[in-house]
């Protein structure tokens, strides 16, 4: 296991999964970027001064899965009204952690980056379409971990929405950036080791310039 993996699952609670803001660090780790996060302990306040507006609020628990459908993200927070929606957060879900960050505009779809692991085989890095659309698009592609550039951007390729990456709509995106991160996490699953079970990054998403992991979901064995 390489050493920054260690480093990083020495200042987590290793009796329960990761939470987003602890799985965003390790992806980051691995030149995954993601918002520049603030987590909120129930007791700490708010500081709307160190705050990126418009930001995001979001709860932080490994124990809730789906944020979303559970009403535990608020957009669109202002200066204005990011105290009363944090309360409303707090109401909602009660001695939980909150998540703080700048709210990303992006171009183009949204895909999923996986990983999942079978006792008999390498781990499975995987590539889809994502978003909270991701059951219904069924457009995902797999390679056994650790893959090569190679296999990460013919990966790419296989998906039904490939078309978006030739300009499709004069849509610019990054196929090579994206097949780098694939790539990237291909290796975290091999570092990682018996103790992943389960990562799924969804939506990464492009902002113009790099590939950004929105959320991320990161279970242990």
């Amino acid at each position: 296991m390489m050493n920054h993996v260690k480093k990083w699952l020495s200042q987590i609670n290793d009796k329960q999964n990761p939470d987003e803001f602890e799985a965003k660090n390790l992806i980051s780790l691995y030149g995954i970027k993601t918002p520049s996060g603030k987590r909120l302990q129930p007791e700490d306040k708010m500081n709307s001064d160190c705050i990126q507006f418009p930001c995001v609020l979001k709860i932080c628990d490994p124990g809730v899965v789906h944020k979303t459908e559970l009403n535990g993200v608020i957009l669109n927070n202002t200066h204005e009204n990011v105290d009363r929606n944090l309360a409303s957060l707090h109401k909602r879900f009660p001695g939980k952690n909150i998540l703080v960050e700048p709210q990303l505009i992006f171009t183009g779809p949204e895909f999923i980056i996986g990983i999942v692991t079978d006792p008999a085989l390498r781990p499975a890095v995987m590539i889809g379409t994502g978003g909270i659309l991701t059951e219904i698009y069924n457009d995902t592609a797999f390679r056994l971990a650790p893959c090569s550039h190679e296999d990460a951007m013919d990966m790419i390729d296989e998906l039904k929405m490939a078309p978006v990456f030739k300009g499709f709509r004069g849509l610019v995106l990054d196929q090579t950036g994206l097949a780098r991160a694939i790539v990237n996490i291909s290796r975290l699953a091999c570092d990682l080791e018996s103790r992943l079970s389960q990562l799924d990054i969804n939506p990464i998403v492009y902002n113009g310039n790099e590939w950004v992991a929105l959320d991320i979901q990161l279970i242990f064995n």
